[in-house]
């Protein structure tokens, strides 16, 4: 997970020719590459070809295929409108000649205006000084972590994650379709709010499914368990600066159904600002036991 942090370039992409980008994939351990990967990558197409002096406000995804870790993506990208104040962006993913995402963006040149928010964090979620990290809750369970992935959970990585309530992806019990995670970085960053927007929108897809199948019995990572994205959003709110605060993403999933989850979530700083929402809808199924 914390690939993107440890080295911001990890979302960049290289110009090939007008509009073409291409990008690096990364082998997080799953047998495909890690959507939140990919959905940077695209973003970071969108803030190139709109230049500087714009920063994305919102984009909204579709996961068309899995991605193969072995190969490079390409970025075929199109500006669509590019006004006065707002550029809206489209975006395909690209392997084999073969789309995997595609991404509509929209970018705007920062104005002052009429400001409000609804409601602040809950207290239910806790501080980031209370709560223990993955690793410490996965510890005990390594050695039932398939070994592809182990490292993800048995060491300490550049984004530090604490989660309000621990649930072990063995778990089959059901529970509230809620979750809550703190992140931040643990080393510095650009001070560059275009990148902290790529290491937000990178982590955005971390837990988002948890909270769709908690409701269920049934674990997140029982060998039966088909779960995989379909679309993603993200609105950019304010901006916030992920190596010298901490961020928590809070999620709910209102209804499951027709084999398809959906998440709703936020970014809170500590102090009650709300910085960005989310939201995601995945495939749920379950496959049926041989013999």
């Amino acid at each position: 997970v914390g690939t993107l942090a440890a080295e911001p370039s990890m979302a960049a992409v290289n110009s090939m020719e007008r509009r073409k980008f291409v990008g690096k994939s990364v082998d997080l351990g799953w047998g495909r590459v890690y959507g939140g990967q990919t959905m940077a990558q695209g973003l970071s197409a969108c803030q190139q070809l709109a230049g500087s002096g714009r920063t994305v406000h919102q984009f909204h995804c579709h996961f068309l295929r899995g991605g193969d870790t072995q190969q490079d993506i390409e970025f075929d990208t199109e500006q669509l409108t590019n006004g006065r104040s707002f550029s809206a962006m489209h975006v395909r993913a690209i392997q084999n000649e073969l789309p995997i995402l595609v991404m509509t963006a929209s970018l705007q040149t920062p104005e002052e205006g009429l400001t409000h928010q609804q409601a602040a964090i809950e207290k239910v979620w806790g501080r980031p000084s209370e709560l223990r990290s993955v690793q410490e809750h996965m510890a005990p369970l390594l050695s039932k972590i398939p070994a592809s992935v182990r490292s993800l959970y048995e060491k300490q990585l550049p984004i530090e994650m604490r989660p309000s309530t621990f649930i072990s992806p063995f778990d089959a019990s059901p529970s509230s379709p809620v979750g809550a995670i703190w992140m931040k970085a643990t080393s510095p960053l650009p001070d560059e709010t275009n990148i902290q927007q790529l290491l937000l929108t990178y982590l955005s897809d971390w837990g988002m499914q948890q909270p769709a199948v908690s409701p269920h019995n049934v674990a997140m990572w029982d060998p039966l368990l088909q779960v995989v994205s379909l679309s993603h959003s993200v609105h950019f709110h304010r901006p916030f600066w992920l190596d010298k605060q901490w961020l928590c993403h809070t999620m709910l999933s209102p209804t499951s159904a027709n084999g398809r989850g959906f998440t709703i979530g936020e970014f809170w700083t500590e102090d009650g600002t709300l910085v960005a929402s989310t939201s995601q809808e995945v495939l749920i199924r379950q496959r049926q036991k041989k013999g």
